[in-house]
């Protein structure tokens, strides 16, 4: 397929896409209407090549204001020209070109919605031209206005990214607290999105366990998954901004200044408390800020962080109800077993019966997770002395019972064979011998009944 003619099944496909909305209209002027039905015809029959473009021009010249359909398929054509442009003296007026159809666009249609000042921004973004302070006003200006506009991942990043090194190169009159107020507000709108394609991705996948997704609903759940990943990154990018330009001290005092205002906003809330979390400004503002959180958003989120403060604080009571919480809250199969991992270790030694029935529940709900075992092969490794009504031969035999269970660690988890093998090697070490076997009148293949907390038996091994 030759150029001209790839040219033309693209500039169709996106064309006839325009041609099946239908767009605000101001008065009819019934010549001008027949000459659009008559101009959009043509589309439809011919490939592309000049004329279409001289046509168009010549119908928005004539009749600027009969249909929105005007300017979006002059922006089809025109955007369509501009990449076909081989070098940058071809593209330079055709890009001055698109740029003055979004201003007019907007004059006549200035209620249209379809985010010109972004779209301005990413033309010359995208072809190198244009200075960076430009791009940074076409953006600042369409955020500040409406925002709801801002629902590209890749237009978030650029803004965030042009906001931080204009500010870097003193190009923008901003104050530190001026600059963390528009990363925060970015902040909080990647935030928006992510709950938005997170719920799709929840709703759908949900869905999916009970009944067949329509090609659509696959299509949606795909581009929710790619929207996470990519506005995953623009949030991280934006913390780094936020890093660069802010230690403990600069951005306590922010929060704090804007705590009153925001006290009931649990995106902010919740953005405050990452921050301070993230940088360990641990102080009585971060408890406030999270303690508030969790009240008007009790999140598994929300609930882990109100249990590191409690783990932190020493209140080991505390810290297993709101990690619970935040295990219970917690739709994420792999988030919830690390929780109840985290909740078995935070019960440890001292109660070994709780301490094993979280790491079960781990298990439960991810089989594979094979961290429970080796945890529960320690657990075992240190009862010795737990079940008064062995023998100290018996209780020895424990070890037989903890190098079984670290070694189905291996099994579940290949990754972890190594360290479960030797984690068994060092028990079996440890476990009565073929001597002493013999001399407490054991055989193998003998079952050993641990009666205490422990409840499982082990049988005597051929050695």
């Amino acid at each position: 397929m030759n150029k001209k003619n790839l040219f033309g099944s693209r500039l169709a496909v996106l064309i006839f896409a325009v041609l099946g909305f239908n767009f605000a209209a101001k008065a009819q002027n019934p010549e001008c209407k027949n000459k659009l039905i008559a101009f959009e015809e043509f589309i439809r029959e011919n490939s592309y090549d000049q004329t279409i473009y001289n046509r168009w021009k010549e119908l928005k010249q004539q009749c600027p204001t009969e249909s929105e359909t005007i300017y979006l398929l002059g922006e089809k054509i025109l955007s369509q020209k501009v990449d076909q442009a081989n070098t940058a003296e071809e593209k330079s007026p055709l890009i001055t070109e698109l740029l003055n159809l979004y201003d007019e666009h907007d004059k006549v249609f200035p209620n249209n919605k379809r985010g010109n000042r972004i779209n301005k921004a990413l033309l010359l973004y995208e072809n190198k031209s244009g200075d960076s302070r430009e791009i940074f006003t076409f953006l600042d200006k369409a955020f500040q206005l409406d925002n709801t506009e801002f629902t590209n991942p890749e237009v978030l990043n650029i803004y965030s990214e042009l906001l931080v090194s204009q500010y870097g190169k003193k190009e923008i009159e901003l104050t530190s607290d001026q600059l963390l107020t528009k990363l925060d507000q970015i902040a909080e709108k990647v935030q928006v999105e992510l709950k938005k394609s997170n719920q799709i991705k929840d709703n759908l996948t949900l869905k999916s366990q009970t009944a067949k997704l329509t090609a659509e609903e696959q299509n949606s759940l795909q581009q929710s998954k790619l929207s996470i990943s990519e506005l995953t990154i623009v949030a991280e990018n934006v913390n780094a901004g936020i890093d660069k330009q802010a230690n403990c001290e600069v951005l306590l005092s922010f929060y704090q200044k804007n705590f009153d205002k925001n006290s009931e906003n649990a995106l902010w809330l919740e953005r405050a408390s990452d921050r301070l979390d993230a940088k360990k400004c641990k102080s009585d503002f971060f408890v406030k800020v999270t303690e508030k959180l969790y009240a008007l958003s009790p999140t598994a989120k929300s609930a882990y962080a109100m249990g590191m403060i409690a783990r932190n604080a020493k209140n080991t009571p505390q810290t297993i109800e709101y990690f619970t919480r935040s295990a219970e809250l917690q739709t994420d199969v792999n988030k919830k077993a690390e929780l109840y991992y985290l909740i078995a270790t935070t019960y440890g030694y001292p109660e070994k019966e709780k301490a094993r029935a979280f790491a079960k529940k781990a298990l439960e709900i991810k089989p594979n997770f094979g961290k429970s075992y080796i945890f529960i092969s320690q657990l075992y490794s240190y009862s010795t002395r737990d079940c008064e009504s062995n023998n100290a031969f018996e209780s020895k035999a424990l070890f037989w019972l903890a190098a079984e269970t670290a070694k189905k660690a291996g099994t579940v988890d290949p990754s972890m064979k190594k360290t479960a093998d030797q984690l068994a090697a060092d028990f079996t070490k440890k476990a009565p011998s073929k001597q002493e076997i013999s001399q407490a009148k054991r055989k193998a293949g003998e079952q050993i009944s641990f009666k205490c907390w422990i409840g499982e038996s082990v049988s005597i091994p051929k050695l």
